[in-house]
């Protein structure tokens, strides 16, 4: 199915961000601590830079957790519960997170234009492209959310297995 496979691409987009910026991060802070402790010049751009990746690693991460449906999870009590009660269940919970991911897009964007009109000090960049992460976010777990949801109605009770994540 082609939605499956763009689906896929972006998460392997994604992965492949995260991997990237995780490496840059510790690059970045490991000179930015020997220009600081060696050569008393530390870097102020390296907070910074840092700071915007891993926002934006943790945003995407986050999202790729919610894919492979991998988020903590207490389901005791789901387990617990009979096929198709526990169908109804999941379900509802899926329409929770989504919700959940309209009040993220919704107000992310609603903060955009305020934060947009701050710079960082250093490199002068608008604080919009760091808040920018969470109405992305947002948008990409609902995305993945929506699609196993689909998935759930499509395959119904068969869908739902004892342990439905790869959980705790």
């Amino acid at each position: 199915m082609l939605a499956e496979k763009v689906l896929n691409f972006i998460e392997k987009i994604l992965e492949m961000i995260c991997t990237v910026f995780v490496g840059a991060i510790v690059l970045i802070l490991f000179y930015a601590v020997i220009m600081r402790y060696i050569f008393h010049m530390p870097p102020a751009w390296s907070i910074e830079v840092s700071r915007f990746m891993f926002l934006w690693m943790v945003m995407f991460g986050a999202v790729l957790v919610t894919r492979e449906k991998s988020h903590i999870e207490i389901d005791f009590i789901a387990n617990l519960l009979p096929l198709k009660i526990r169908f109804f269940w999941l379900n509802l919970l899926r329409l929770v997170m989504l919700a959940f991911c309209g009040v993220l897009i919704y107000y992310g964007v609603k903060i955009l234009p305020i934060v947009g009109q701050a710079n960082t000090p250093t490199l002068e960049m608008s604080m919009g492209w760091l808040y920018a992460s969470v109405p992305a976010g947002g948008f990409l777990m609902g995305v993945y959310i929506l699609e196993q949801f689909i998935r759930s109605l499509r395959e119904g009770y068969r869908s739902v297995r004892l342990k439905e994540g790869n959980g705790l």
